[in-house]
């Protein structure tokens, strides 16, 4: 298991059934940038592509929005 911190994040807010406000894309923002998942998948032997469509699934899933992109930093946890 990896833990990731988001560092940045572009949603798709363009869902064609919904539309937010400004202010509300900012607060979706501001809910996921800085929080920490644990993924479940070592991307040493399951793959980068893998583990980060795993990281975008855990945003979405919190958000509820689908990601365009994101960026995140890899913390060290002890064993």
């Amino acid at each position: 298991m990896k833990t990731v911190q988001i560092t940045d994040v572009e949603f798709d807010f363009e869902d064609g059934f919904h539309t937010l406000s400004e202010e509300a894309q900012e607060k979706v923002y501001d809910d996921i940038v800085g929080n920490i998942f644990e993924i479940d998948c070592d991307p040493e032997e399951e793959g980068f592509d893998e583990f980060e469509y795993l990281i975008c699934e855990e945003i979405t899933s919190e958000t509820g929005w689908m990601v365009k992109q994101f960026q995140y930093i890899m913390i060290e946890t002890k064993a």
